[in-house]
């Protein structure tokens, strides 16, 4: 089974293709689902795209409003080729621990953002216009920056400055995280982390590491690194 045919045909012949290569690779036909929530937020005001990813069912969240964009579907769908085909583990509350939505939530956000690092610059290969998007959220997170609790500044500083430093290398926004991680005394930190991260980036086990190395604060042992697997179902192993 694929993606429903009134969605693909909507798409770009190379989107269609890798749409229909993840789905045959992951095992799993991608489920296009339109929810009015999705028609908020967003950089266009057209709202926005999400992606749900299970062992056996993938959702793909869109408007109600039409927009269906090619770059921001190879952006959902390279997320799914991460998990469900390359194997690459994500970031969850460990099946030991009670059910906590805020943590849980909070790792989804946490693991997302280590994604994107790794995601956005093959995304912007091939659809260009998709730099603005990401120029307009860097904005918005650098921006919030101020508001960020001192307890979590330093990790936001480190993956919005590693983002920037090899996604948007020449955007404008660079000043803004340079001179608010200089005013904190976080710079020296910021680009450390940046360098090591570009070093392990081809391994999310070593990725996840280098996170906790240097972010002791976050509670390891109540996080889990979780595979997504079509025919073996999702199984969570102890952080490295």
């Amino acid at each position: 089974m694929n993606m429903q045919p009134e969605y693909l045909a909507r798409l770009n012949e190379p989107v269609q293709q890798f749409v229909l290569d993840v789905e045959e690779g992951a095992g799993v036909e991608i489920n296009v689902i339109l929810d009015s929530k999705q028609n908020e937020g967003g950089t266009t005001g057209q709202g926005k795209l999400a992606v749900v990813i299970d062992a056996k069912s993938i959702q793909l969240f869109a408007p109600t409003n039409g927009y269906f964009p090619d770059g921001a579907v190879r952006h959902e769908v390279l997320h799914v080729r991460r998990f469900h085909v390359e194997g690459v583990p994500k970031l969850a509350l460990a099946d030991s621990e009670e059910w906590d939505k805020g943590f849980s939530d909070a790792l989804g956000a946490l693991d997302n953002a280590i994604e994107h690092i790794i995601i956005v610059p093959e995304e912007l290969q091939f659809h260009s216009d998709r730099r603005k998007h990401w120029e307009t959220v860097m904005q918005r997170v650098c921006s919030e920056l101020p508001h960020v609790p001192e307890g979590e500044r330093c990790l936001a500083v480190c993956l919005h400055w590693t983002f920037l430093r090899h996604v948007l290398p020449d955007s404008p926004v660079v000043e803004i995280a340079r001179s608010f991680a200089n005013k904190h005394a976080l710079l020296e930190l910021a680009d450390h982390f940046a360098d090591r991260f570009k070093a392990v980036a081809a391994s999310k086990e070593k990725l996840v590491h280098l996170l906790f190395h240097t972010f002791p604060e976050i509670p390891k042992n109540r996080v889990a690194l979780e595979y997504i697997n079509s025919v073996t179902g999702t199984c969570q192993k102890p952080i490295p």
